[in-house]
């Protein structure tokens, strides 16, 4: 089933980027604007680490050579008629100071998520591009990934009927990343409300079509974190026989649980069990809508292997729907009806009472470029496999 658009590009005509942070994410995601237009390319890139970004710059694809590299982003901003727009692909804390200088240029943006860690960062954000909202695009492919565009135009088409909850749950396989690696700090990531569940948080709000008017939350950190010093290495640690996210204790599991993820070192990881870790490793929200649906979510970075989901349930006097981005299908459950009941549509069951099975609709899944968010939302999860100690 094909449900995309058709582009038609100018043959002639070049994006010329600027670029600011391109790290593994922003690389991805130069790489997929890319694929889809070949026209895209890297004029300029400012990194403070101007060798890795040359080295990713090679790896994003052909046409970048010529790119110039500059060690801030001022520098590269003297010259902003040289570019189309911008990509700002920095660690979090520095969306907000980054878009603000991009802001005095007026250049075209798109910024990664999430856009502020503080709300005096996001006061100062609105400002900037007070009246010019348009010209930014946030970075929230998961809404746009086939799935979800699909089951999104269902729900729209009023066919299933009045929807009243949405139960959505994320079951993340590669959730060590935030323990492990550069995301485990709080100072530059805002936690995983931000990191994480604004994806989830982003396509709840566009399935309820309203605004959330309330929202109560909860959270728990019971397994990472403790008392170790937060600058710890696992290279330097004398437990790494015992613990279960060592590098040895990984490789005999055969999953690393994210713990590289977003590293070029496959060998070595922060301690996941610092001290100064705040990330929580399950937390869960109600929230209500402004048009009365209201929504639970939940997310679990201990899942592992087929404990893995991500999806989300909609209830309807019609019937059930449930997306499972993972499975790349859609599926839709619907409701008995007795005679002389009808919701506001109009739609009454029939004479005597009936079971309708449809099949699971099957969609072709997302590029693995897009695939990487895992698209949606839902399920508990998480038998972590810890590794037995030895005697």
């Amino acid at each position: 089933m094909q449900h995309s658009p058709q582009l038609v590009f100018d043959p002639g005509g070049v994006m010329r980027l600027a670029v600011i942070g391109l790290g593994p994410r922003a690389s991805v995601m130069i790489a997929s604007m890319q694929a889809v237009d070949p026209c895209v390319s890297v004029r300029a890139v400012a990194d403070p680490d101007t060798e890795s970004a040359r080295r990713r710059l090679a790896m994003v694809g052909p046409g970048h050579g010529g790119a110039r590299v500059y060690p801030s982003a001022d520098a590269m901003l003297e010259d902003p008629a040289d570019y189309d727009g911008v990509v700002i692909g920095t660690r979090c804390h520095l969306h907000t100071p980054m878009a603000i200088k991009v802001a005095s240029v007026e250049l075209p943006l798109f910024l990664e998520k999430p856009v502020a860690i503080s709300l005096e960062e996001l006061g100062a954000l609105r400002e900037a591009y007070r009246g010019r909202e348009d010209e930014v695009v946030v970075s929230f492919p998961l809404c746009h990934t086939l799935l979800f565009s699909k089951a999104l135009e269902v729900v729209n088409s009023g066919a299933l009927g009045t929807i009243n909850q949405i139960q959505a749950v994320n079951n993340v396989p590669y959730g060590g990343v935030y323990f492990g690696q550069w995301y485990r700090n709080h100072d530059q990531t805002g936690g995983l409300w931000l990191q994480k569940a604004t994806h989830d948080f982003n396509c709840i709000n566009l399935l309820a079509g309203s605004r959330p008017v309330g929202v109560a939350a909860m959270e728990s950190r019971r397994v990472y974190g403790g008392e170790k010093p937060h600058d710890l290495r696992c290279s330097a640690c004398d437990e790494t026989q015992t613990c279960p996210e060592s590098p040895k204790n990984l490789a005999r599991r055969g999953d690393d649980g994210g713990m590289y993820q977003d590293s070029d070192d496959r060998t070595d990881h922060w301690c996941a069990f610092s001290r100064e870790i705040q990330n929580h490793d399950a937390g869960s929200a109600l929230i209500m809508h402004e048009n009365g649906i209201h929504a639970s979510y939940s997310q679990n970075f201990l899942s592992r292997r087929s404990a893995c989901r991500r999806g989300a349930n909609g209830r309807r006097i019609r019937g059930n729907t449930g997306v499972r981005p993972g499975s790349d299908e859609i599926t839709h459950h619907p409701s008995p009806l007795r005679e002389g009941r009808a919701d506001e549509a109009g739609y009454r069951g029939p004479r005597a009472r009936r079971r309708r099975s449809h099949p699971r609709q099957k969609l072709p899944g997302p590029g693995k470029g897009t695939r990487q968010a895992r698209c949606l939302i839902e399920g508990w999860a998480s038998q972590r496999r810890h590794v037995p100690r030895r005697p």
